[in-house]
């Protein structure tokens, strides 16, 4: 059910650089689809030829046309068959000669598809950084893990896993202890926030797979995470910012593809490619664990697994919202429904 749900909503499928007028190969929740650009943007086709099931993004583009490698077919941009050579020019083209043209669009560096009518846009950046010239915004990179795409993001909207994970890259300065913390459903995820003393984790989740992780240097506590021990001259200074945003996109049930961002209002003097190497260091230890949890698919009866009332309050409630989706709920509903089980631990 939660599969169905995902259709509706938009997911990024490749890199913007990684497109080009070369068709290639992508997947989105278990569907194969074959992507490029033409003369007038981005293409998406059902990557499965209606003659005998090859794979279209095997051939080329043949007088702007996806060409099939098995029998030349052609298929134009809203994937309907155009000319089939063993008919010849002036052949007659069967009507049911088409393939599905999924939905397309090009966002933050990342082209993205919706296999059905989206329910909702393609989730904005805190404060708008990746159009605010005040910010240096990048992507990270992508890759593919073995997981789903909900225990993906339950990784990384935990903190508590921070002082054994990633010992001595992004601890939490006053150690593992979680101290309570609120979370706040919002119309289309949550938001809650976590104050170590030295940073103040302020957190944003939009449904279904994308997060915001906005950190917040309050004091000077001369470095406990690798975006304050950067290489610059001057040191981290209370009010500098740095979000690692993280985006899953279900490729299938237990594989996902994984984009992540970073935007930084501090140190434009720091190569990117500092930061660029810490996220990617952080996320690899953050695979390795992730990978080894069994079941692969994440569980949204939270009957199924063992939880604590203040650590993994946040968990909890993304399970329950997911669980909302996949039970058809939406609105201030399903925003009560949580709310009410947060309050009630």
């Amino acid at each position: 059910m939660l599969e169905k749900a995902l259709r509706n909503y938009w997911h990024p499928v490749a890199l913007s650089t990684d497109v080009t007028a070369e068709p290639q190969q992508v997947r989105l929740l278990g569907e194969k689809i074959a992507l490029y650009r033409d003369d007038e943007g981005l293409v998406a086709l059902a990557d499965r030829c209606v003659h005998r099931g090859v794979a279209l993004s095997g051939g080329c583009i043949r007088d702007g046309q996806l060409m099939c490698p098995y029998h030349g077919w052609h298929y134009d941009r809203t994937g309907k068959v155009s000319f089939i050579p063993a008919l010849g020019p002036d052949g007659a083209i069967p009507s049911q000669a088409r393939v599905q043209r999924h939905r397309v669009q090009e966002k933050y560096g990342t082209v993205w598809v919706a296999l059905e009518e989206p329910v909702a846009d393609v989730p904005p950046w805190p404060d708008d950084d990746w159009d605010d010239p005040d910010w240096q915004v990048l992507v990270v990179g992508s890759w593919l893990w073995q997981t789903s795409a909900g225990r993906m993001v339950e990784n990384v909207i935990d903190f508590a896993h921070f002082n054994f994970v990633h010992t001595g890259i992004t601890e939490l300065a006053d150690g593992p202890f979680i101290k309570p913390y609120d979370v706040t459903v919002t119309d289309d995820g949550m938001t809650y926030a976590y104050n170590d003393s030295a940073l103040v984790r302020e957190y944003t989740l939009h449904l279904p797979f994308t997060l915001h992780d906005r950190k917040v240097v309050v004091a000077a506590s001369g470095g406990v995470t690798w975006t304050e021990q950067n290489e610059s001259e001057s040191e981290s200074k209370i009010g500098d910012v740095t979000t690692v945003s993280f985006i899953a996109s279900p490729t299938d049930r237990a594989e996902t593809l994984v984009v992540a961002y970073l935007s930084r209002n501090h140190s434009f003097d720091v190569p990117d490619e500092y930061f660029i190497a810490g996220s990617s260091e952080v996320l690899e230890q953050d695979r390795v664990v992730v990978e080894a949890q069994d079941p692969p698919e994440l569980p949204l009866d939270l009957r199924e697994e063992l939880h604590l009332k203040v650590a993994d309050g946040a968990s909890m409630v993304y399970r329950r919202l997911l669980a909302d989706l996949a039970a058809g709920a939406a609105g201030s509903g399903a925003a009560t429904r949580v709310a009410a089980m947060a309050a009630a631990g």
